[in-house]
C-alpha cells in the first residue's frame, strides 16, 4: 500500500510540474474579464462558431483573424505575448464528453454563463470554466430515463469515476454517508435497493447472525431500516413467512375461547399493534375469524 501512494504521488507530482511548465512555456496572457467589462465584447465576438457547432471536438477557439479585428496584426504581438518569437500554440482540450451541442442550446435561448460559470472575471487563460455534471444535471435531471449517460458520453464508454476501483465496493457506504448528493448523481435510490436487498451471501450489507438480532436495531432506529426496505409491510411478510411471533403470544394463558385470555386486554389497550401483523388488506381483520356472531 505504501509503494502504491508512493507512485500516485509521483504521478500527481509529474503532471503537476508538466502543467505548470506548459504554462511558463505558452507564455500567453489573456483576460476575459477585461474583454468584457472594458471592451465590452460579447462571447459570440471571439467563439462565433459556437452558433453552429454540434459537436464538442469542434474548435470553437478564436483564430488570429478573430483578434486582428481589434488588435493591429503588426504592432500589437506584445499584448497577448510577452514573448512573440515563442508564444507557442494554447492547447486544446482534449477530453470533452462526446455528444454536445452548443447549437442547440443557443437555439434554446441558454446563457454561455449559465454553464460557463465566472469566465467573465477570469483574468488568465488557465481557467477551464467548464460546467460540471450537477449543472447539466439541473437541465438534464431524469437519470432513471432509458440510455440517459449516452445522451452526452459515448455508449460502451468507460465512465466509472477513479475512485469507484480497487477497493470501492466494500468502501463506497463511508462515501455515501458523508455525501449522499455526489451519489446521486449518477444512481437512483432503486439501484441501492436492487443491490442491497440481494441475496447478500457475502454479507455486504448486514453483518453476520443479523437476522437473529435485527430486532434491537429495528426498535433503536426503524427510520433506518425504510431506507431500504418497504416500512411495515417488509418485516410483517417475512415475519409471517418465518412464523416469527412476539415473545407474549408464547406465555400461559395468550388466548382462550372462554375470556379470550391476556391478548383480549392487549388488544384493548392497543389495537393498532395487534393489526400491525394481524391484517389483509381488502379482506376482514383476523378477529373476525373467531368473533363471529353465532
Amino acid at each position: 500500500m505504501k509503494h502504491f501512494m508512493l507512485f500516485l504521488f509521483l504521478v500527481l507530482f509529474s503532471i503537476s510540474i508538466s502543467e505548470t511548465c506548459s504554462a511558463q512555456k505558452l507564455d500567453l496572457v489573456f483576460s476575459h474579464k477585461y474583454h468584457v467589462e472594458e471592451v465590452g465584447a460579447e462571447c459570440t465576438d471571439c467563439h462565433a462558431a459556437a452558433d453552429s457547432s454540434m459537436q464538442p471536438k469542434d474548435n470553437l477557439l478564436p483564430d488570429m483573424e478573430t483578434c486582428y479585428s481589434c488588435h493591429d496584426e503588426d504592432t500589437k504581438c506584445t499584448v497577448c505575448h510577452k514573448d512573440p518569437d515563442n508564444a507557442g500554440v494554447y492547447p486544446r482540450i482534449t477530453s470533452y464528453i462526446s455528444h454536445f451541442p452548443h447549437a442547440k442550446h443557443i437555439e434554446n435561448e441558454i446563457e454561455c454563463l449559465n454553464c460557463h460559470a465566472n469566465v467573465e472575471k477570469s483574468e488568465n487563460i488557465y481557467e477551464k470554466h467548464l460546467p460540471p455534471m450537477t449543472k447539466c444535471q439541473s437541465c438534464h435531471g431524469d437519470i432513471q430515463e432509458p440510455d440517459y449517460c449516452s445522451t452526452c458520453h459515448a455508449k460502451g464508454k468507460d465512465l466509472k469515476p477513479e475512485d469507484h476501483r480497487l477497493d470501492w465496493l466494500k468502501a463506497h457506504g463511508i462515501s455515501q454517508e458523508l455525501n449522499t448528493e455526489n451519489c446521486t448523481k449518477c444512481h437512483t435510490q432503486n439501484q441501492c435497493n436492487d443491490c442491497h436487498r440481494s441475496d447478500n451471501l457475502d454479507h455486504k450489507v448486514h453483518p453476520l447472525n443479523f437476522v437473529n438480532n435485527h430486532s434491537l436495531v429495528a426498535k433503536g432506529n426503524i427510520e433506518n431500516c425504510y431506507t431500504c426496505h418497504e416500512e411495515q409491510l417488509f418485516c410483517i411478510d417475512c415475519h409471517r413467512q418465518e412464523l416469527v411471533m412476539p415473545r407474549s403470544h408464547a406465555s400461559a394463558g395468550w388466548s382462550n375461547t372462554k375470556t379470550g385470555g391476556r391478548h383480549a386486554r392487549a388488544a384493548k389497550f392497543d389495537l393498532d399493534s395487534c393489526a400491525s401483523c394481524h391484517n389483509e388488506p381488502g379482506s376482514e381483520p383476523i378477529c373476525s375469524q373467531c368473533h363471529q356472531e353465532k
